[in-house]
Protein backbone atom coordinates (compact mmCIF):
# COMPACT_ATOMS: atom_id res chain seq x y z
CA UNK A 1 0.00 0.00 0.00
CA UNK A 2 2.84 2.38 0.82
CA UNK A 3 4.38 1.85 -2.64
CA UNK A 4 1.13 2.81 -4.37
CA UNK A 5 0.77 5.86 -2.14
CA UNK A 6 4.39 6.85 -2.82
CA UNK A 7 3.91 6.62 -6.59
CA UNK A 8 0.61 8.49 -6.71
CA UNK A 9 1.70 11.32 -4.42
CA UNK A 10 5.04 11.70 -6.19
CA UNK A 11 3.40 12.02 -9.60
CA UNK A 12 0.81 14.51 -8.31
CA UNK A 13 3.54 16.54 -6.59
CA UNK A 14 5.61 16.47 -9.80
CA UNK A 15 2.66 17.74 -11.85
CA UNK A 16 2.02 20.53 -9.36
CA UNK A 17 5.69 21.55 -9.43
CA UNK A 18 5.98 21.41 -13.23
CA UNK A 19 4.28 24.74 -14.00
CA UNK A 20 6.24 27.02 -11.64
CA UNK A 21 9.51 25.27 -12.54
CA UNK A 22 8.87 25.74 -16.26
CA UNK A 23 7.90 29.37 -15.74
CA UNK A 24 11.07 30.04 -13.73
CA UNK A 25 13.31 28.32 -16.26
CA UNK A 26 11.65 30.16 -19.15
CA UNK A 27 12.06 33.51 -17.42
CA UNK A 28 15.75 32.87 -16.80
CA UNK A 29 16.34 31.78 -20.40
CA UNK A 30 14.41 34.70 -21.92
CA UNK A 31 16.27 37.16 -19.69
CA UNK A 32 19.54 35.65 -20.85
CA UNK A 33 18.51 36.08 -24.51
CA UNK A 34 17.44 39.67 -23.89
CA UNK A 35 20.70 40.51 -22.12
CA UNK A 36 22.80 38.90 -24.82
CA UNK A 37 20.90 40.45 -27.77
CA UNK A 38 20.30 43.81 -26.05
CA UNK A 39 16.65 43.82 -27.13
CA UNK A 40 13.31 42.31 -26.20
CA UNK A 41 12.80 38.67 -27.12
CA UNK A 42 10.47 37.99 -30.04
CA UNK A 43 7.45 35.68 -29.83
CA UNK A 44 9.29 33.10 -31.94
CA UNK A 45 12.20 33.10 -29.49
CA UNK A 46 9.81 32.74 -26.55
CA UNK A 47 8.04 29.82 -28.23
CA UNK A 48 11.39 28.15 -28.96
CA UNK A 49 12.42 28.54 -25.33
CA UNK A 50 9.06 27.15 -24.13
CA UNK A 51 9.40 24.07 -26.33
CA UNK A 52 12.95 23.52 -25.15
CA UNK A 53 12.19 24.02 -21.45
CA UNK A 54 9.06 21.85 -21.24
CA UNK A 55 10.78 18.42 -21.12
CA UNK A 56 13.62 19.73 -18.98
CA UNK A 57 11.21 21.24 -16.44
CA UNK A 58 9.17 18.02 -16.40
CA UNK A 59 12.27 15.95 -15.66
CA UNK A 60 13.44 18.30 -12.91
CA UNK A 61 10.00 18.53 -11.26
CA UNK A 62 9.29 14.79 -11.28
CA UNK A 63 12.80 13.89 -10.11
CA UNK A 64 12.60 16.36 -7.23
CA UNK A 65 9.11 15.15 -6.32
CA UNK A 66 10.18 11.49 -6.12
CA UNK A 67 13.31 12.26 -4.08
CA UNK A 68 11.52 14.63 -1.71
CA UNK A 69 8.62 12.23 -1.25
CA UNK A 70 11.02 9.36 -0.50
CA UNK A 71 12.76 11.42 2.19
CA UNK A 72 9.43 12.48 3.61
CA UNK A 73 8.20 8.88 3.84
CA UNK A 74 11.46 7.73 5.44
CA UNK A 75 11.19 10.45 8.06
CA UNK A 76 7.53 9.57 8.68
CA UNK A 77 8.40 5.86 9.03
CA UNK A 78 11.15 6.79 11.50
CA UNK A 79 8.72 8.82 13.60
CA UNK A 80 6.04 6.12 13.55
CA UNK A 81 8.47 3.21 14.01
CA UNK A 82 10.74 4.90 16.56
Amino acid sequence: MQTVWYGITSIVFGIILFFPVRKLMMAMSINKIQRRENRAATEDEKEMVRKKMTPIAAAVAVTFAFIYNQLLLQRLAGVIGG
